[in-house]
């Protein structure tokens, strides 16, 4: 009786040692779940984080290339009055107009030749900063811009030019009393997204220097 006792204990398992087993299974089951999980979140987080880089990158060298090509050309909105070529305000902007807007000139064509000189603007509204883009200089009564959206998620927006003694300015004006060809050294841009991250950027005006 106790020879079959001893041989079935070493060739089986004791129900503990079944249950001991099942457990330390599931908490390798668990403990690679949380680990796999883990890797799966970072890696989203991380995809988030490319993407809104890029967005920003994309932004930057869109607003790079614009204030490069600022020129000095006044236009007539549709309320037929002389705007500045460049003005820069920070209150909240008309429904057709934008808290930044300027005069710039066209882009190049395939072939050398280059488009007609563009009127753009830039504004924040409902978390995007958007593009506005109007037909022509001299604008007819009630005409209204292509708005695009430049980026999404802005929780914040500050835009300041810089004269030529490197004082920052919240509102700029090409008229009173300035000299209408008096553009700004710079413009500088401060983001801040809705997640929280921050963004500054100052950019060159050819036309300013």
């Amino acid at each position: 009786m106790r020879c079959r006792r001893v041989h079935w204990c070493e060739h089986g398992f004791t129900l503990i040692e079944l249950l001991v087993a099942m457990t330390i299974f599931a908490v390798l089951a668990v403990i690679s779940y949380r680990t796999l999980d883990s890797l799966i979140k970072t890696r989203e987080h991380l995809d988030v984080q490319s993407t809104r880089l890029r967005d920003v990158a994309l932004l930057f060298a869109r607003l790079d290339n614009d204030f490069s090509a600022v020129i000095i050309r006044r236009v007539r909105n549709a309320d037929n009055l002389l705007d500045d070529a460049l003005r820069l305000s920070p209150l909240m902007p008309a429904p057709n107009d934008a808290s930044l807007a300027f005069t710039r000139a066209g882009f190049g064509g395939t072939i050398g030749a280059s488009s007609g000189p563009q009127r753009v603007g830039y504004r924040l509204k409902d978390g995007t900063l958007q593009l506005l883009i109007w037909p022509s200089l001299d604008m007819a009564p009630r005409t209204t811009p292509q708005v695009h959206s430049a980026l999404t998620d802005v929780r914040e927006v500050q835009w300041r030019a810089m004269d030529r003694a490197g004082n920052f300015m919240a509102e700029w004006r090409s008229t009173g009393a300035q000299d209408v060809t008096y553009l700004p050294m710079a413009i500088e841009l401060s983001l801040t997204l809705a997640s929280g991250e921050q963004y500054s950027r100052l950019f060159n005006l050819a036309a300013g220097r």
